[in-house]
């Protein structure tokens, strides 16, 4: 069936995404069969027209390190309907960082066989079941001893393409965590380590500096701590190289995120830098989680909240090849429309966000369906609320 089209106007400002220009005036934007079809466009005309009340325009959030199971389920917090909860934070997709929470998954001896058909099944469960309409880039692979070259290539066919250092014995098995190294960069696969100290688990392997110049990951998970951080020496030693994308975390410590940010600034390296929740965890279930610690990097000196966004957003969506992310022609329509709450400081929706304050969902559409309407549960809704003027039947 043919999606409905959607035109919305009254735009207040959109943030594209796009970090080398994240910001756009046009005023509308057309979406046609799921994707967006125009920006600026004259059209008056669609299936469903949407009056943005001056609002925020965004492209959806991506949370990049979640932890799902099955479903919308976590065994974490014994929580459900966790993912649809995440949806009203502005999150429309999520990339895993390893389905490592399932019960009764052998941490303490990593089995090579169970975890790469543990991904692959997660990979074809949420393929074809979307919570709530968010789409999880789920069956990433926890990497253990003794993985073949030949098990990359069934990953590659199952349509897996992340892998996750974190339970690896660095220092026994150097050279064959290199090796893997080299079969993901030949598939183009991509890595992300478990930055820093021990996990929740307690049987996750710290990495430092050392260990990740000798691996070279894509993305440096938690580059702030998930919740531990490695050693302030060696987290600006991993800035200043600027071989990797940076992941900010909502569970770790958020001096040391103010300080990979402030470097990163000095280093023209703002795009290197991704934001994520690292949840379910320890820390819970935290469906505002990401739009916390976008509201605090947005309000660190020198960070426009628009660049803030595009942390969130096209950044994300660039270290994990991922087709979301922008407010761009052709792209899916994964778009956010939100605004400053009643009684929060700032002259405008972004500098409300520039205070650090949270901003209020009103519509989230993903794929050009509309998902949430008139408020989100999960956010105090704005100020002025996006409403539907026209639908024809």
């Amino acid at each position: 069936m043919q999606k409905k089209s959607i035109l919305i106007h009254n735009i207040g400002t959109i943030v594209t995404g796009d970090i080398r220009d994240p910001i756009s005036s046009a005023k509308t934007i057309y979406i046609e069969d799921g994707l967006i079809a125009e920006i600026g466009t004259d059209k008056k005309d669609a299936d469903i027209i949407i009056n943005a009340n001056s609002l925020l325009v965004t492209p959806g959030l991506i949370d990049s390190h979640v932890h799902p199971v099955f479903g919308d389920f976590t065994p974490v917090q014994n929580s459900t309907n966790w993912i649809s909860r995440y949806l009203h934070g502005g999150i429309t997709r999520m990339v895993s960082a390893g389905e490592l929470h399932l019960p009764g998954l052998p941490l303490e001896k990593p089995d090579p066989v169970l975890f790469k058909y543990l991904a692959i099944l997660s990979r074809a469960c949420y393929k074809r079941y979307r919570p709530s309409g968010v789409k999880v880039e789920a069956g990433t692979l926890i990497l253990a001893p003794g993985l073949k070259e030949n098990d990359f290539d069934d990953l590659i066919k199952a349509d897996c393409k992340n892998l996750k250092f974190i339970f690896f014995p660095y220092d026994e098995r150097m050279d064959e965590a290199k090796k893997y190294r080299e079969w993901a960069t030949k598939r183009e696969m991509i890595i992300k380590i478990h930055s820093g100290g021990v996990s929740r688990s307690g049987v996750s392997r710290p990495a430092g500096a050392d260990v990740i110049f000798n691996i070279k990951p894509d993305i440096v998970g938690h580059i702030n701590g998930g919740p531990i951080p490695m050693s302030r020496n060696d987290m600006i030693k991993i800035v200043e190289s600027g071989q990797f994308y940076m992941e900010i975390s909502y569970c770790g410590n958020f001096p040391f995120a103010k300080e990979v940010i402030e470097k990163a600034i000095g280093l023209n390296l703002l795009d290197k830098i991704i934001l994520g929740t690292d949840t379910p965890s320890g820390t819970g279930v935290t469906p505002r989680g990401l739009l916390r610690i976008l509201a605090y990097v947005a309000s660190i000196p020198k960070i426009s909240p628009e660049v803030a966004i595009c942390m969130a957003t096209g950044n994300s969506a660039i270290a994990h090849a991922l087709d979301t992310g922008f407010i761009k022609e052709g792209k899916p329509a994964d778009i956010v429309i939100m605004g400053k709450i009643q009684g929060s400081e700032g002259n405008s929706h972004l500098e409300a966000l520039s205070l650090g304050n949270l901003l209020g969902i009103s519509v989230i559409i993903i794929d050009g369906e509309i998902i949430v309407y008139d408020r989100s549960e999960q956010t105090p809704p704005p100020i002025k609320r996006a409403f539907i003027e026209e639908e024809k039947r």
